[in-house]
């Protein structure tokens, strides 16, 4: 099977969250056609693909089939679901992030069905743009009642061995206040200054929180605000805002919240009533269930030395891999984060180009990545490899 070929069938398919219906009855079909013994799609919508092995133990390669939307098309240069090939590039909407490595993995299929190996799942899940691991989660829990020894997540990472990655939240801060007539701002209490003085006090907050040597430090970032009424010559008397935080391990929901409690309440002569939470939300899948999503997902990192022999391993196929991190979140945070299974990443594409126009990934980091799922597979089947 050509990945060239899959990837661009799947960038030609287009799946924003909720609505990855018609690429997950494509890639059940191409796991049929790629070998495997059994391929389904389950009830929460992620298509599952499994081949048995006769080692006793079990690797699951994962990737998320949705993508964000494109954005404004007079950004890009090409159309975003018609996938072209310029300077050795594929380009279009998850060709990075990560149709491609999607494509890689089904590719890699008839590689490893032969001969003695552990057993081996491919799963594909939904929304994973809207909320990283749950879907990933019921897949293994639910679905196939699995406790993998090993999970490889195809997010881009430039054909590099990655071990973790910053968690993530997402805070809502809502404040109420009075409305009046807008020419007479005295007659009220305006929620949207006490908001805007924390936002111009984020970067200071951050710096009130721990930092990583390998992860970094905690970022936040006002992403979303609105007031209500909304009528422009008058007073709101409610604000809402949104904030994205990445933090390291060592750092809880509760070290953010906390932190960002004490900035609000400095400015509470501004305000009549506040509140602070981790967002939640429901969420529909494209087979429609529903499900209530609590937006905190944890930090994690796999130690390096559990991963330097394999790493040693696969630099006889890539020269250049070293070990690193992703800059955003994964469905890892429900593997490695929440479950504590040894999780990596291997994927082709450079992360940086996720979520931009012109989003595109090097045709040869898509036949790599083939050599690279086999070879971890092949790493694997050695005895004593897992312990």
């Amino acid at each position: 099977m050509d990945p060239l070929i899959i990837a661009k069938k799947l960038i030609g398919t287009p799946s924003v969250s909720g609505g990855e219906g018609d690429i997950a009855y494509l890639l059940r079909d191409l796991l049929v056609e790629a070998g495997v013994d059994k391929a389904f799609i389950d009830d929460y919508g992620s298509v599952i693909g499994i081949l048995r092995g006769g080692v006793d133990h079990s690797i699951v390669f994962e990737g998320h089939m949705d993508t964000v939307p494109p954005g404004s098309l007079d950004e890009w240069s090409h159309n975003p679901y018609d996938p072209v090939v310029v300077d050795d590039k594929l380009f279009g909407r998850g060709a990075a992030d990560m149709k491609g490595a999607i494509a890689s993995m089904v590719a890699s299929i008839p590689r490893v069905k032969e001969g003695d190996r552990p057993s081996l799942y491919y799963v594909f899940v939904p929304h994973e743009e809207i909320c990283e691991g749950v879907l990933f989660g019921k897949a293994l829990e639910e679905t196939l009642g699995l406790a993998p020894d090993l999970v490889v997540l195809g997010e881009a990472t430039n054909l590099n061995l990655y071990r973790g990655q910053r968690g993530r939240s997402v805070y809502r801060v809502e404040v109420y206040g009075r409305s009046a007539h807008a020419s007479m701002p005295w007659e009220g209490v305006n929620p949207l200054k006490p908001l805007s003085r924390l936002i111009l006090r984020l970067d200071a907050v951050m710096d009130r929180l721990p930092s990583h040597p390998v992860l970094g430090k905690t970022s936040l970032s006002p992403t979303v605000i609105d007031c209500e009424p909304g009528f422009p010559p008058m007073i709101p008397d409610h604000c809402r805002l949104v904030i994205d935080a990445r933090f390291p391990v060592g750092v809880g929901r509760g070290n953010v919240l906390n932190t960002l409690r004490l900035v609000l309440d400095e400015y509470r002569n501004e305000y009549l009533r506040a509140e602070l939470n981790v967002l939640e939300e429901d969420v529909e899948t494209w087979r429609g269930r529903r499900l209530r999503v609590t937006h905190y997902y944890p930090a994690w990192l796999v130690p390096v030395e559990k991963i330097k022999p394999l790493h040693g391993f696969l630099q006889g196929i890539n020269e250049s891999m070293r070990i690193g991190t992703w800059l955003f979140s994964t469905d890892g945070v429900y593997s490695a984060g929440v479950k504590g299974y040894l999780t990596i990443g291997i994927g082709p594409g450079d992360e940086r180009l996720s979520h931009k126009p012109n989003e595109y990934v090097p045709v040869k980091h898509l036949y790599k990545a083939v050599e690279l799922y086999q070879g971890v597979v092949k790493y694997y089947t050695g005895v004593g490899r897992f312990e």
